[in-house]
């Protein structure tokens, strides 16, 4: 071994492409955006001492030519097998430990109360409940493995660890039947936190519409069995991560189907012994109500005059609604200015908890939007001069308003989150593509917008390595390539 000065401490193949490495665990940036294996980093003796081995047998082999005799020997494939046993990382893990690792890694969101009592990182309310679950033989291991080799296998183009997703889920299934059939392990945070990991895998896997059709049917599994076990849910920090988990899923669920919130959701809303430690029950209420008006118009097939006045009132509230967050400011979108988001610290789960709140925040208002657009357009259909007209107008300006910043907080998180060193910024890049879904289906859209939204989506795949990027890609590039005219500019890329 010879002393070879401080070479890269980046993977082999960021080394072998001469390219930067962020030594992200478990694989780095340039690896998941190429869809390739990431051997790992070197340790400390690996970045101080090279293996000299190789050198030195041809040399000395070439020493012994010129001489014409064999002074010393190594067979080829002996010193390879040193060769690479000193270049091997030497984190070296089964592929079940890289899922488990992998998924905590990029999947595991945290949970923030509202007095802020777990601090910048948030509350990590799955490890208790796999680690509880190690020890008795639960269900939620295998789930979390299934979830990390479904990621793995999508981000490296590997479908054999797809299979072996399914087959571990298929072992969930029978765990986790077994478990309900059992009063005593029913209604535990293992079974609710299992129908909620169930659906997440789904979401990652997302190959086939019976995916979207089994999501639902886990998320309703998760709601029932909350129902039935009552307030207890939220008894403590890790019943309340896994509700308020659940209720994220649902609610996203709810706005997209409109259909409205299970009344165990709804219910909870209203009990102050949760209110007290939940975060922001007031703007779940808005939420929820939002859900109910967004279900009627789904059953009657209109926007009647107490539902627009309702949406009205919904548009006033969401943004005039402000977060009990110190220093949130609403007229000023979360940054990264304090260089948190770049960092692999727990703030930057903090960071992006209150990119999604914005973002959320904006979509809602064009939710509620679209509802009082849709009023004063039929309004106008049927009464010549109405005034609805002025409704009109003042919806349409502040939706397009609102579009607007939509996009420009999106293409500004999309940048944020790219550059960012933590292994969050995958949730960051998931949850980038419910404002494109938003912008998509607003009344305002158009054909510009969609290209527009093609083009972020794209971006998403390939710098999150988020599969249904990918697939709204191919729907709205699909859509787009039908047209004959474009009504507007698509954007800038990056």
């Amino acid at each position: 071994m010879g002393f070879a000065g401080k070479p890269s401490k980046g993977c082999a193949p960021c080394r072998a492409k001469r390219t930067k490495c962020d030594l992200t665990l478990p694989s780095c940036t340039q690896c998941i955006r190429k869809n390739r294996l990431c051997s790992g980093y070197r340790n400390e003796q690996d970045m101080l001492f090279r293996n000299e081995t190789t050198r030195v047998v041809r040399r000395e082999n070439r020493r012994a030519d010129e001489r014409s005799q064999s002074s010393y020997s190594l067979s080829p494939d002996r010193g390879m097998l040193q060769f690479l046993d000193v270049q091997q990382p030497s984190r070296i893990a089964a592929i079940d430990d890289e899922a488990v690792e992998y998924f905590f890694a990029h999947y595991n969101e945290k949970f923030f109360s509202s007095d802020g009592r777990h601090g910048d990182g948030g509350f990590d309310y799955i490890l208790p409940v796999f680690q509880s679950d190690l020890n008795t033989g639960g269900p939620v291991p295998d789930i979390v493995r299934a979830s990390g080799l479904a990621a793995l296998g999508s981000m490296k183009s590997a479908p054999e660890l797809l299979t072996q997703a399914r087959t571990k889920e298929g072992k969930v299934l029978r765990q986790l039947t077994k478990q309900l059939q059992n009063p005593a392990k029913r209604l535990s945070d293992s079974s609710i936190l299992t129908c909620i990991l169930l659906s997440i895998l789904q979401n990652i896997i997302c190959d086939t519409p019976a995916s979207t059709k089994d999501l639902t049917a886990h998320l309703t599994g998760a709601c029932e069995l909350v129902k039935r076990r009552g307030p207890e849910q939220c008894s403590n920090d890790v019943g309340l991560g896994i509700y308020a988990r659940m209720r994220g899923f649902i609610l996203a669920h709810c706005l997209q189907t409109r259909d409205p919130l299970p009344s165990s959701v709804v219910d909870f809303l209203d009990d102050e012994d949760i209110t007290e430690r939940d975060f922001e029950p007031y703007f779940y209420r808005l939420l929820a109500r939002l859900c109910q008006i967004r279900a009627d118009q789904k059953t009657r097939g209109y926007v009647d005059d107490g539902m627009a006045r309702d949406a009205q009132t919904l548009m006033y509230r969401f943004a005039t609604w402000q977060p009990s967050i110190p220093s949130w400011d609403p007229q000023q979108r979360p940054s990264a200015d304090f260089g948190s988001a770049y960092s692999v610290d727990p703030t930057t789960y903090r960071y992006i908890w209150l990119a999604s709140i914005w973002i959320f925040q904006l979509t809602v208002r064009i939710l509620a939007s679209d509802l009082v657009i849709e009023w004063a357009r039929t309004q106008l259909l049927t009464t010549a001069g109405s005034p609805a007209s002025a409704t009109l107008d003042d919806a349409v300006s502040t939706q397009l308003r609102l579009c607007e910043e939509l996009k420009l907080s999106t293409d500004y998180y999309i940048l944020s989150f790219k550059q960012s060193q933590s292994t969050m910024k995958m949730i960051g890049g998931y949850g980038l593509l419910w404002p494109l879904y938003v912008l998509s289906t607003s009344s305002t859209s158009t054909l510009g917008t969609l290209m527009w939204i093609e083009q972020r989506a794209e971006n998403i795949a390939e710098d999150f390595g988020v599969r249904q990027g990918k697939a709204m890609a191919g729907f709205m590039r699909m859509y787009t390539q039908s047209s004959p005219t474009l009504t507007s500019s698509s954007g800038s890329s990056f």
